[in-house]
C-alpha cells in the first residue's frame, strides 16, 4: 500500500495525524498537523476545535479563542465549543463574552454540569447572587446524576456560603 506524501494528504489525513500525535503525547506534531488540515480545508470543524484546545493548553488563549470562534462559525449549536470559548474568554478578561457563551452552552445542553458550575463561579466573581445560586443548584442536580460526589460536595459547600453572603434561599433562586 502506497503511503501519501505530504502534498497528497487531505485535510482529513492531516487531522488524523494530529489525533495520532496527540495520543502519543507529541503536541508539536499535533499542532502542526491540525494547522495543515485547516490550510487545506479552513472549514474543517474538528481541526479548528482541536487547534483551539491545543492553543488553550499552551496557554495561548487569544489564539485558542480565534480557533474556537471559527469552530463556532461552523457549528453554532455546539455546546462544547461555546463552553471552551467561555473558558478562554474568561481567562482573557472578556467576562461578558464568557457569561454569554456559558449561557449558550447551557441553552444547547441544559444538563451541562460543568458549564453551570463554571458560570456560577463567574457570576460569583461579579457578585450576581441569584445567578450564582441558581447555577450552583443546577450543578448539584447534574453532578448528582453523574455520581460526581466531589463536585456535589464542593457545590453544596459553596451554596451554604452564598446563601449567607447574598441573603438568599434556594427557593429565591429557582428561576432567573
Amino acid at each position: 500500500m502506497k503511503k501519501n506524501t505530504e502534498s497528497e494528504k487531505s485535510a482529513e489525513d492531516w487531522f488524523q495525524e494530529g489525533i495520532d500525535a496527540s495520543k502519543i503525547g507529541d503536541p508539536r506534531t499535533c499542532l502542526e498537523s491540525y494547522k495543515k488540515a485547516i490550510e487545506i480545508e479552513p472549514d474543517h470543524f474538528l481541526a479548528q476545535f482541536n487547534l483551539g484546545i491545543r492553543y488553550a493548553k499552551l496557554p495561548m488563549n487569544i489564539e485558542a479563542a480565534r480557533h474556537f470562534r471559527e469552530a463556532l462559525r461552523l457549528k453554532p449549536e455546539s455546546p462544547m465549543v461555546h463552553y471552551s470559548l467561555a473558558l478562554v474568554c474568561n481567562l482573557t478578561g472578556e467576562t461578558d463574552n464568557a457569561v454569554n457563551h456559558y449561557n449558550e452552552a447551557i441553552r444547547f445542553n441544559p444538563e451541562f454540569a460543568k458549564a453551570h458550575s463554571n458560570l456560577a463561579m463567574l457570576c460569583y466573581s461579579l457578585k450576581r447572587g441569584k445567578e450564582t445560586i441558581y447555577h450552583l443548584l443546577k450543578s448539584v442536580e447534574m453532578f448528582e446524576k453523574t455520581g460526581d460526589e466531589f463536585m456535589v460536595n464542593n457545590a453544596k459547600s459553596l451554596l451554604k456560603d452564598c446563601f449567607k453572603e447574598f441573603k438568599l434561599t434556594a427557593d429565591d433562586c429557582q428561576t432567573l
